[in-house]
């Protein structure tokens, strides 16, 4: 009945209004995200008229830094520049600090005349900084002979570089607690050693921005309304278009990590989402539906594998041999050759009574777990019950020889003591064995062979193998390894 429903979700969701519809709603979002981008587009406008103000500020300051550094060679003739490839001095040069009392007398000029002759083709204020020992800049003069306060540029991580790193300098810096935006042109020794800097200026930050705080704060007002509307329309809109939506994620997300007992919401409404709630809930019912079914299996895959196989060593048990032995008698006319054998662990039973149960099943563990290591890849070893078990060995060529040297290393392995609970416990292997189809057809025939020779090699003192041979039913003489 539900997938009935979710059938014919189409034909009525075709007489649904347009902005009933998830295309409707997502067309009224969509005009919403235009309006937004506008104004968005608005600001990045503002910042582009910002960052061209501030490159024409920065070229400014850049062709104050040219006069100042004209000016000061005009007076002081034994300073020289240095210049980037565009041209733009970035260095004064001299031997001795410009505005010391040598200079004064030298050129007849005091450092508040030649910054003064500089500010005059500025318009703007020209400050000298000599470097102190604590690497601080302290006002030497500038050209209105006013009070300054010490130089403080930026943070060097916000500038990408430092003054201290003898560099020209354009941007904002401090001087006397005033923002101004300057250039800065070091004065540097010929062996590269920081004198000073002499910083001109092209106004106060606070005169510069002084337009831009006026048209920031029109369009914060402006933008500040829009957007309330914006994110009124949009918070409306948010929550009756999405606010399903995540509860059906979660839905689907529960279904794929296989919790499918919650049944899906929304299945009410009338419009695309409801369709989405009921095509999710037909996909969880299917879903449960299957979980059942793989649990059914699981529980069978678990019993027959607890049919099959030994629950202490984890080995195929007698029925799984007693399986497998059958099928390699039925295909034995038409494939290779295998052998049958059947050991025991010699002296187990004095184990299990001298330790207890529970080194008896560690010591059978870790036998089985030899026993396996020394098997290829198609040979089967299974327990039969209590310390005996048994191999069927795949032999293609010269079975004999692949039984013999298989039981040889059965018996040496099994041989090498074992650690049981703080004890070296000693034991050993008796091994029969029955080649097929030599020894018997039939899984009788050959179980019977090998149990046969088994019993002979315990009879000749254990702790070694013995291969069948129809003398041994008739008291004659065993081939014994």
């Amino acid at each position: 009945m539900q997938e009935a429903s979710a059938d014919n979700a189409p034909d009525s969701k075709a007489s649904l209004p347009w902005h009933r519809t998830v295309v409707g709603k997502v067309a009224i979002f969509m005009l919403m995200g235009v309006i937004f981008a506008y104004l968005m587009g608005a600001m990045l406008g503002f910042t582009m008229v910002e960052r061209s103000a501030r490159d024409q500020w920065g070229r400014e300051a850049q062709m104050n830094a040219q006069i100042v550094s004209a000016t000061i060679r005009r007076i002081y003739t034994s300073v020289a520049v240095r210049t980037d490839p565009g041209g733009q001095v970035t260095q004064l040069v001299s031997t001795r600090p410009i505005g010391d009392e040598e200079s004064v007398l030298s050129t007849g000029f005091s450092p508040i005349d030649v910054l003064a002759l500089a500010s005059a083709q500025t318009r703007h204020n020209v400050w000298l900084f000599s470097l102190t020992n604590s690497r601080r800049f302290t006002p030497v003069a500038n050209a209105y002979s006013d009070t300054a306060g010490e130089l403080v540029f930026p943070n060097a991580a916000e500038l990408g570089n430092t003054p201290f790193a003898n560099d020209f300098y354009v941007g904002f810096a401090r001087i006397g607690g005033e923002a101004h935006f300057v250039s800065s042109l070091p004065i540097i020794s010929p062996q590269g050693d920081l004198h000073g800097v002499v910083v001109s200026s092209i106004g106060l930050k606070s005169e510069l921005y002084h337009l831009h705080r006026e048209l920031i704060l029109k369009i914060v007002a402006s933008l500040g309304v829009v957007l309330l509307a914006t994110a009124l329309l949009l918070s409306m809109l948010m929550h009756r278009l999405f606010k399903p939506v995540p509860r059906l994620i979660r839905a689907l997300t529960h279904i794929a990590h296989n919790r499918a007992d919650r049944a899906t919401p929304y299945t009410w409404r009338s419009d695309e989402i409801g369709c989405m709630a009921q095509a999710i809930e037909t996909l969880r019912k299917k879903v449960e539906e299957r979980e059942h079914l793989l649990e059914v299996k699981e529980q069978a895959l678990r019993y027959q594998h607890l049919a099959h196989h030994d629950a202490l060593t984890k080995l195929p048990n007698r029925v799984h041999f007693n399986d497998a032995l059958q099928e390699a008698v039925t295909q034995a006319p038409h494939g290779a050759p295998f052998n049958v054998m059947i050991f025991d662990l010699d002296r187990f039973k004095a184990v299990n009574d001298t330790l207890g149960h529970a080194a008896g099943d560690t010591l059978l563990i870790e036998a089985s777990q030899r026993v396996q290591a020394l098997l290829e890849e198609s040979d089967l070893v299974a327990r039969l019950g209590g310390d005996e078990f048994s191999i069927i060995q795949q032999a293609r060529h010269d079975g004999l020889a692949k039984a013999q040297q298989l039981a040889h290393q059965l018996v040496e392995v099994l041989k090498e003591p074992f650690a049981i609970d703080g004890h070296e416990v000693h034991i050993g292997v008796s091994v029969g064995i029955a080649l097929a189809p030599r020894d018997g057809t039939s899984s009788h025939t050959l179980l019977r062979s090998a149990d046969v020779a088994l019993y002979t090699a315990k009879a000749m003192g254990r702790g070694r193998y013995a291969v069948f041979n129809p003398a041994m039913t008739m008291g004659g003489a065993p081939h014994e390894g």
